[in-house]
């Protein structure tokens, strides 16, 4: 361990930092009660985003040692080595150590700073002062720079061959641009990676720039679309009773996917006592599941087309996961989720969208 039990001793006095966090545990029988899973989790995250830290569990909030039963230490021993290792991506390689203070036990954990950008199923974080927080795209980009990411171009910050500024749109660019970056928006838009020289020192747009602002991307990048489909029953075999192609730039692409969504879904009602509707899904979990799928589809793959398809009917429950993509193992395209996050189509979130296009008018 790297630390000693004069040091907890010492910072248990100090109170929480950007180095330490204090978490009190309680248990309901063998369960885990408190704090919850998905909370610990994105603590361990926020450390291994930053700095690396210390996360001591069986502390309460003024620095007191609850003291551990022999079989809660091994219970939490295995919730957070299950978290790091299983539930947040990439994984954590964390170090625990049973430790005894005073006659009582507590659980040390030792978080190494990560290697690369660590999300956890609440979303990004990073560890600032005694406390985690959201990062934002920008922070996420400026990690990834920090951590080298930057030297190796992801596949959707390389050229496309053929291609250049005019292939991009400004009615599509131009909103990602402050004015002053508008007067100059050749400079803006390499700094944003959305055009970049290719070996011969030309000018091309690149695969982020095609997508999110050329008006037919698929022109390019084949499989840069979304198969969307409405059957008469359970799976392909009971016909199709609605089906699109869509196409253009990756928010029309989100607004057509919901408005296809919305137009083939049920929608019961009750009364309360006015009339209350009861979509069959619900709008911020699809949104979610749409730009999910939208911002992390691998575009190296020539048939990397989203396929939505739509049962009928289809039993939605809240809470999970609605997968729209089988592209399985698609990589992360850090720019394009950067740009989603600073464009106003949303302000890009893992978990959770705030903010939702109109179907009527695109975004």
């Amino acid at each position: 361990m790297n630390h000693s039990a004069n040091e907890i001793r010492r910072q248990l006095r100090l109170g929480e930092d950007s180095q330490w966090e204090f978490k009190q545990v309680a248990f309901s029988g063998k369960r885990l009660k408190s704090p919850r899973r998905g909370d610990l989790a994105d603590e361990i995250a926020a450390f291994a985003n930053a700095r690396g830290g210390v996360l001591l569990l069986g502390v309460t909030d003024p620095g007191e040692i609850q003291g551990l039963t022999r079989r809660e230490l091994v219970a939490l021993d295995a919730i957070v080595t299950e978290l790091s290792s299983d539930t947040i991506k990439p994984a954590v390689r964390i170090h625990t150590f049973h430790e005894e203070l005073d006659g009582k036990a507590l659980l040390v954990a030792e978080i190494p700073q990560g290697e690369w950008q660590h999300d956890s199923p609440g979303g990004s974080f990073v560890r600032v002062g005694g406390s985690k927080r959201r990062m934002t795209s920008d922070e996420r980009l400026r990690l990834a720079q920090r951590l080298g990411q930057a030297r190796f171009p992801s596949f959707d910050e390389r050229v496309v061959p053929e291609t250049g500024f005019r292939t991009l749109e400004e009615s599509l660019w131009k909103p990602l641009l402050s004015a002053e970056g508008a007067a100059a928006p050749q400079v803006s838009l390499a700094k944003l990676a959305l055009l970049a020289s290719d070996a011969s020192g030309v000018q091309r747009a690149t695969v982020a720039g095609v997508l999110l602002c050329a008006r037919a991307p698929e022109r390019w990048l084949p499989g840069a679309r979304i198969t969307a489909t409405q059957y008469h029953g359970r799976d392909r075999a009971s016909g199709q009773a609605d089906a699109q192609e869509i196409t253009g730039p990756l928010d029309q692409q989100i607004a057509s996917a919901m408005a296809f969504v919305t137009r083939n879904m049920r929608v019961a009602a009750r009364k309360d006592p006015a009339r209350v509707d009861l979509p069959q899904y619900s709008r911020r979990a699809l949104f979610e599941a749409v730009v999910n799928a939208v911002a992390h589809r691998d575009y190296s793959m020539h048939r990397s087309a989203i396929r939505q398809g739509l049962p009928q009917p289809v039993q939605f429950v809240p809470g999970e996961e609605l997968r729209l993509t089988d592209a399985e193992g698609a990589e992360r395209a850090m720019r394009i989720v950067a740009i989603v996050g600073r464009s106003s189509l949303v302000e890009y979130r893992r978990v959770g969208a705030e903010r939702e296009p109109s179907p009527e008018n695109g975004a």
